[in-house]
């Protein structure tokens, strides 16, 4: 796995071309360049992905389940019009792209063949406090671009996330109701609400949530500094796991969590107990991570 060993990244010394699949993702942010880099699951090298546009939406990559195509979002290149997400063929820089007005964020199925797209619904007279506030998910299959809105609820998309269950029959999505509670939704394909579960937020990253078929991981809010707690979907029963600091959760892969350490520029892995912390990333010079995604 990914985590189970220490990386060093080069920033400024990153070659720049295609890979057939990668195995973990970075957005990132440095002094004077932006990069989405990638760890090449043939060599174990860290490179730049070539050929992205110039405003794409860092927070949103991710990468598909088997490494070989980058998920982002973007508006048109001049930086207007509408969002698009951009499946990016990783070996090819072949893309297909979808537009909408609504869109938010998105993850791309197991199989391939649905995109799950946050989309703002909101329509009416943009009024605070009548209602008219609609946060969405829509799916849209990846070869015909056809599109049908699964599930809506009133609220906004605050600490977004959208995720697949790893045999693709289920999501989860954490939204902002309109009384101001973060809260996170299990959906089944049809629409149907599994689970609603207050005050818990998803991590960003779409291969961060789902520990298995029937378990999420998520993080307590509005205490934003409490521990990681894993969801039995079926039973609604947590675990409740323990913090010793107090860094931002950046992932969790193979039940290690990744998160900055005291030193810019590098990165640590914990387990779900924020214990045997274990050197994980360096990057040099020091830079922000936007975005990361690892597969399984």
């Amino acid at each position: 796995m990914v985590v189970d060993r220490s990386w060093e990244i080069a920033f400024d010394a990153l070659a720049s071309r295609p890979v057939r699949a990668a195995r973990m993702v970075l957005a990132a942010q440095g002094l004077d360049r932006n990069a989405v880099i990638v760890l090449d699951a043939d060599s174990d090298a860290f490179v730049t992905v070539p050929g992205l546009p110039a405003h794409l939406s860092r927070e949103t990559v991710s990468l598909s389940t088997d490494g070989t195509v980058l998920v982002f979002l973007t508006p048109q290149d001049d930086g207007a019009g509408p969002m698009r997400v951009v499946l990016h063929t990783l070996a090819t820089g072949a893309r297909r792209e979808f537009a909408s007005d609504d869109f938010m964020r998105a993850a791309l199925a197991p199989d391939g063949a649905l995109l799950a797209v946050l989309a703002d619904l909101s329509n009416g007279p943009g009024i605070p406090g009548v209602g008219d506030e609609s946060a969405g998910v829509a799916l849209i299959e990846t070869a015909t671009g056809a599109r049908r809105t699964l599930w809506s609820a009133e609220g906004y998309w605050e600490e977004s996330s959208i995720s697949w269950s790893p045999d693709g029959r289920l999501l989860a999505a954490t939204y902002l109701t309109t009384d101001d509670v973060l809260t996170t939704v299990v959906l089944d394909l049809s629409g149907k609400e599994l689970g609603s579960y207050a005050e818990r937020v998803a991590l960003p990253g779409p291969h961060s949530v789902w520990a298995s078929g029937r378990e999420l991981i998520v993080y307590p809010e509005p205490d934003d500094e409490g521990p990681l707690i894993a969801i039995d979907v079926p039973t609604g029963g947590e675990r409740r796991f323990t913090r010793q600091g107090f860094e931002a959760y950046l992932a969790v892969s193979g039940g290690r969590v990744v998160r900055p350490s005291s030193s810019p520029g590098r990165f640590v892995t914990t387990d779900l107990n924020d214990g045997d912390e274990r050197p994980f990333l360096t990057v040099s010079p020091a830079v922000a991570i936007d975005a990361l995604d690892i597969v399984p």
